[in-house]
């Protein structure tokens, strides 16, 4: 992939000898390497430079790793850092991964795994560059198909599209409801965008948190609080500054924080696990849920008052089935959406095949269409077969043999992965970059596949 010279990679470090060699290496890489051992000044460039990645020391005196990755989201929540690591800071660096960082290396950098860590960056920021521009030029159309990000004309979306506008002029907790697939997450960031633009929108499935964890998360945590807590660690509350948090799956929340969550929102203020330090909520607050809320309440699994606060402001986000007169104009989209990520050429659906897709009551609704859509074009002339149809007309069809190909293929990642652990003695700082994944996939894979490191340490082969 060419690399543009008008979006250099940004370079940050204190010390000047590791900061003149990583510019080297970047040079040879092709890249154009901007050079600051002042995070303060590197900031300042930042706001007015568009940059394909950021690579910082995560210790440094003027400012540590977190307080500058904290503060590079808050300039652009899109842009990948990846953080250089002493021993020491292992731990540092794996609290950094979970509020965003890209990547983190171990030092010394090796060169071969910086490029690609840096190479695997760079084609995500291109990507979101892209979508970006994409959406810029849909925003320009005027089509009433297209809404910042949205896409549809069916009345149930214009009255939508006129709701999110009425909405965003408010202040008030929004609550949205909507069947899985519909595109919360979407209507979520709409009202951001319009509501508090260049602030962060920080999102977060309570669903997908550990409970022992969440208020950890949401809240942070000060060091020393339990055990593991070795420093300061700010939560998606704070992160979220000015800005919205988009909590997704509401009804997932445990009752014990459902009641401290309420407590925030009435006093507009929140302390950090271990603090007594009462910090203010400046954020606005977007939830989302799939379930009946109402229903929950009565059954006792959801607080009535937290209810009554979260929905300020009522969104109801109609399902796919509801506005089928949609779903040309959905694949459509997807289509083109494909061949511009994997760069072919893919012929329009046939009229016989739209049909058969409007068929179906789509269940997973958007999602569950755009997921078909790509599946339909990675086949290619497969889909004049009929056996998309089954798949499209029933979801459950080819279930068993679904399920053989997941198990085949789980196997065969995971004696790969295993293979290529061996032949690096166990060390991830290795492995991770001849597999191509961030060191954090590969050790989402390690628990994935309950594989034990220390087994492999002293097998490499010959």
């Amino acid at each position: 992939m060419a690399v543009s010279s008008t979006q250099p990679v940004l370079v940050i470090d204190d010390d000047q000898y590791l900061l003149s060699a990583i510019g080297q290496t970047l040079k040879l890489g092709l890249y154009q390497p901007v050079l600051f051992s002042n995070p303060l000044a590197a900031l300042e460039e930042l706001r007015s430079t568009s940059y394909l990645s950021v690579i910082a020391d995560i210790r440094m005196p003027v400012m540590d790793g977190m307080e500058l990755l904290e503060k590079l989201q808050a300039i652009d929540p899109d842009l990948p850092v990846i953080l250089i690591t002493g021993h020491g800071d292992i731990t540092l660096a794996v609290q950094a991964i979970k509020v965003g960082a890209y990547d983190f290396l171990e030092k010394p950098v090796d060169d071969e795994i910086l490029l690609a860590s840096l190479k695997r960056a760079v084609e995500k920021r291109t990507l979101i560059l892209e979508n970006r521009h994409l959406q810029e030029q849909i925003a320009r159309q005027d089509n009433q198909s297209f809404y910042r990000g949205m896409v549809g004309c069916h009345p149930l979306m214009n009255r939508l599209y006129e709701v999110v506008e009425k909405v965003a002029r408010e202040d008030d907790p929004v609550l949205l409801f909507g069947e899985t697939g519909t595109g919360k997450e979407l209507v979520a960031n709409a009202i951001h965008e319009i509501s508090r633009p260049g602030q962060p929108f920080v999102a977060v499935n309570m669903a997908a948190m550990a409970a022992d964890i969440i208020e950890s998360e949401l809240f942070g945590h000060e060091k020393g609080a339990f055990t593991g807590a070795i420093s300061d660690t700010v939560g998606r509350f704070e992160h979220a500054g000015e800005g919205t948090l988009f909590l997704d799956e509401i009804c997932s929340l445990p009752p014990t924080l459902q009641a401290k969550l309420l407590r925030v929102l009435e006093e507009r203020g929140f302390t950090r696990v271990g603090s007594n330090v009462n910090r203010q909520l400046k954020a606005r607050i977007i939830s989302a849920t799939n379930r009946n809320l109402p229903e929950e309440i009565e059954r006792g699994n959801f607080r009535q008052d937290l209810f009554y606060r979260l929905n300020g402001l009522q969104i109801d986000i109609p399902p796919l089935r509801n506005r089928k007169e949609d779903i040309p104009l959905l694949v459509e989209f997807f289509r083109q959406e494909y061949c511009r990520d994997r760069e072919r050429d893919i012929p329009p659906f046939s009229p016989a095949q739209l049909e058969e897709i409007v068929k179906n009551d789509w269940p997973g609704n958007i999602r569950e269409l755009r997921n078909t859509v790509r599946r339909l074009c990675v086949f290619g002339e497969e889909r004049e077969t009929g056996a998309d149809k089954r798949d499209t007309a029933d979801p459950t069809a080819g279930e068993g043999r679904q399920s053989s190909l997941k198990v085949y293929l789980e196997s065969a990642e995971k004696e790969y992965i295993l293979k290529i652990l061996a032949d690096c003695n166990g060390k991830v700082g290795r492995a991770h970059g001849v597999l191509g994944l961030s060191r954090k996939g590969l050790y989402d894979k390690i628990n994935k596949y309950m594989i034990d490191l220390e087994l492999l340490k002293g097998k490499s082969r010959p």
